[in-house]
């Protein structure tokens, strides 16, 4: 058999015989930076979110009978829709 650190070989990379490769990554301690920094991202996601859904909102509210007809919706689904607080119905972030 041959071992294929012996066969290839690239500049400026040394492998050393001792390396064993589990394929499992170290998980590195969360610090106390690292929480407030993702409970920001995290707020600021769920704001960019409610102000897409608040965009979303008014630009349907503007529309016509006819434009909504065309979309498969009625004056009564919008004025349901338009009757729920903003903050509702926002899905998880994947």
């Amino acid at each position: 058999m041959v071992n294929c650190n012996d066969t290839i070989q690239l500049p400026g990379i040394r492998i050393n015989d001792q390396v064993v490769m589990t394929g499992e990554q170290g998980v590195k301690p969360a610090t106390w930076r690292a929480a407030v920094i993702g409970a920001v991202i995290s707020f600021l996601d769920y704001l960019a979110r409610v102000q897409s859904r608040a965009r979303n909102r008014h630009a349907i509210e503007l529309l016509d009978d006819h434009m909504l007809k065309d979309v498969g919706l009625t004056r009564a689904d919008i004025d349901h829709e338009l009757s729920r607080p903003i903050w509702t119905g926002i899905p998880p972030r994947s």
